[in-house]
């Protein structure tokens, strides 16, 4: 009787504890029992979202008028442009407004740290740009502005679909302002000045060419004996350190032949001409001593 029970009783406990175990080879094997019957009840799942960026743009630049060069100097010239950004202001990066003037065969004039003013609306800003024109910047109608400005991201909005006239102006300065020559005798020729050159600078945009740059030259009257003359004719004016140069007439304009003086930057040594000056003989008959300009007035050297 023991020994049928202890049969009994054997399977029991298997069952028992196969009973056990069920749940924790279950547990243990979830995963994967899940992917072989589709009953899972959760998963993941990648996420990527592009978020796009709309570039700024310059809407518009303030007219200009027409401007002059300052005589040896700069021109401060002022405007503002307007800029959008549909992602709102805050996407322009007001640091990044930048202006330049522009115009073919001409050095680029800028200003690359333009002022913001304030914000139009949710979206537009106005900013403000002074640059500055250089005397011997060329005239004309066609100097381009641009205007430019970033977002912060980097994308760029630009406009130059607005042009200023930039005048013609003429001026010069001279130097130096007086003309001597060694002491001369009286049956001298061809002889030059000991001064020279007088150094013509073009302070301004006008290119001087070939023709219009002009000594008015004056008879020198004799300083003690009055009736005594060096007439203006006797002189001449050159480009070359040299004699037989154009040939001088009393209180007329006379064009220096090939005298020329292109617009430039005169600290770099451009925009200049150099001038000589030639006794070509002595008048016969005149006494010995001092002539000059004192009695009938000075030369006068011109540019037009």
């Amino acid at each position: 009787m023991k020994s049928k029970k202890r049969e009994i009783l054997m399977p029991v406990v298997f069952l028992v504890i196969l009973l056990l175990a069920v749940p924790v080879v279950f547990a243990g094997f979830s995963d994967v029992w899940n992917k072989i019957t589709g009953w899972a009840t959760s998963g993941q799942t990648t996420v990527s979202i592009s978020v796009g960026n709309n570039a700024p743009v310059v809407d518009s630049v303030s007219t200009i008028a027409a401007q002059s060069v300052t005589e040896s100097g700069t021109t401060s010239v002022g405007f503002w442009f307007t800029a959008t950004d549909i992602d709102g202001v805050a996407n322009l990066d007001d640091n990044s407004a930048q202006a330049r003037f522009q115009k073919t065969g001409e050095e680029t004039r800028q200003n690359l740290s333009c002022a913001w003013v304030s914000d139009i609306d949710t979206d537009t800003a106005n900013y403000t740009c002074t640059i500055d024109v250089w005397y011997w910047d060329a005239a004309g109608v066609d100097w381009t502005i641009n205007a430019t400005i970033e977002d912060i991201n980097n994308a760029v909005g630009e406009n130059s679909s607005t042009t200023f006239t930039l005048q013609e102006t003429t001026a010069m300065v001279m130097s130096p302002t007086s003309l001597t020559w060694p002491s001369i005798g009286l049956t001298d020729t061809n002889v030059l000045s000991n001064n020279d050159p007088i150094t013509i600078n073009n302070t301004a945009n006008k290119n001087i060419a070939d023709g219009h740059l002009n000594v008015t030259a004056i008879d020198l009257q004799g300083e003690t004996t009055a009736t005594d003359f060096i007439y203006a004719h006797n002189f001449t004016g050159n480009i070359n350190d040299a004699c037989e140069g154009t040939v001088m007439a009393n209180n007329t304009a006379i064009a220096v032949s090939g005298a020329t003086i292109t617009a430039g930057n005169n600290s770099a040594g451009d925009g200049q001409e150099d001038l000589y000056f030639c006794l070509e003989e002595v008048p016969s008959g005149i006494s010995s001593q001092t002539y000059s300009t004192t009695g009938l007035g000075s030369w006068t050297i011109a540019v037009d």
